[in-house]
């Protein structure tokens, strides 16, 4: 979801049969407006103050080879219906957050492919909107902040608020009108359970897990103070209605799945305490506690994820599919935690066995162990920001 040079370059590898690796989708670097809620120290973005650079940005990005245009949450409306109009001339997808400035039904009759996150859901499904649209434009980032972790931090105090109000303002009639407009356009949403769970429910985060080892120790080390700067300052007021503002997601999700919108399995890897693959299994059972069958939540990462990719080979077990699966010890539709307890995996036809998989294991955990820090000064890569498996 967040598309830099070396993704395109293990994708060739994997592709000329000399890296072991997954099918990819790689999207553009961000492409946000100015100034971005991403600073410098998080690697590149691309930031955009008119129209005219809006489309001189998708022409870039598609020529760098990128499969799709990530947009973000800052960009202004003139920025993003450029991007959007841009993109159809050019005959490339756009997707990701959908943008404080645009309504989601909007993006959605642009051909936003996908809307990452749940953020704009909330404020799209209340009867406050357009008071909380108008208290949303005027939301600041400051441009001299040189920390992504502190921009983030200060759009969540100002937003969190403005959440809330939209919680308390549920509109059923709005949110079915909503969902059949989505479900109608094929626009899929994104819920990354996971990530809205860590950043609201932070007293909830486990202190260790196993698949830690396969990330080096002072990345796991910085999570906590990470998370701190993304969600300290709170109040026990707010903190009460952070956790109810979670469980109104949960019921978001139920009721998309129930209205016949595409929801697509992501989890937002390279944020903290979010392991890549791991996470996954994590997003199952969120899915899962938020109302959806246990093979409903599988297709969100199989069949569902691969249309909304435009896979179309991709998803399924049948004759003429890509030969890509996992073989488990036990039935994941008795339970969802049973995706964890895999036998062995088939990767576009080669079958890894149980000891391969392990030894395979062994040398992630080994590389992360010897993996050093960045030097200071030095750019932070990695965030995915709902990246899909």
């Amino acid at each position: 979801m967040r598309g830099q040079p070396i993704h395109h370059e293990w994708r060739e590898k994997i592709r000329n049969g000399a890296l072991l690796g997954p099918r990819w989708v790689v999207g553009s670097p961000i492409v946000d407006g100015t100034p971005s809620l991403w600073a410098a120290d998080v690697g590149p973005t691309i930031e955009v103050r008119d129209a005219a650079e809006a489309r001189r940005a998708v022409r870039r990005v598609k020529r760098e080879g990128a499969d799709f245009v990530k947009v973000y949450s800052r960009l202004s409306r003139e920025t993003y219906f450029a991007i959007a109009d841009e993109a159809r001339r050019q005959g490339i997808p756009h997707l990701g957050h959908c943008p404080d400035t645009v309504r989601i039904a909007e993006a959605s009759a642009t051909g936003h492919r996908t809307i990452e996150h749940l953020h704009a859901l909330l404020l799209a499904t209340s009867r406050h909107e357009k008071e909380i649209r108008r208290r949303l434009a005027a939301v600041r980032i400051d441009p001299r902040d040189p920390s992504s972790l502190s921009r983030y931090h200060s759009w969540f105090q100002q937003v969190h608020p403005l959440e809330w109000r939209a919680v308390r303002g549920y509109d059923r009639d709005r949110a079915d009108a909503l969902f059949r407009n989505l479900a109608a356009n094929g626009t899929a949403v994104v819920p990354t359970l996971g990530v809205h769970r860590t950043l609201e429910l932070p007293d909830d985060v486990p202190s260790r897990a196993e698949e830690w080892k396969y990330l080096p120790v002072w990345q796991v080390e910085s999570w906590p103070d990470q998370l701190a700067a993304l969600t300290g300052g709170r109040t026990p007021e707010q903190e009460r209605q952070i956790r109810q503002i979670f469980a109104h997601r949960l019921r978001l999700v139920s009721e998309l799945h129930g209205a016949g919108v595409r929801l697509a399995a992501g989890t937002d890897t390279g944020t903290g305490y979010l392991v890549p693959g791991f996470a996954l299994h994590d997003e199952l059972a969120l899915l899962v506690a938020a109302g959806l069958t246990p093979a409903e939540a599988l297709r969100t990462a199989t069949r569902d994820a691969a249309r909304t990719l435009g896979l179309p080979a991709v998803g399924t077990v049948a004759r003429g599919q890509a030969a890509d699966l996992l073989v488990l010890d036990a039935d994941p539709l008795r339970d969802i935690r049973n995706t964890r307890r895999i036998h062995g995996v088939v990767v576009d036809g080669r079958w890894i066995p149980p000891e391969e998989r392990r030894r395979l294991l062994a040398v992630v955990e080994e590389a992360a162990a010897q993996t050093p820090p960045p030097q200071e000064g030095a750019t932070m890569t990695g965030c995915g920001c709902g990246g899909h498996p």
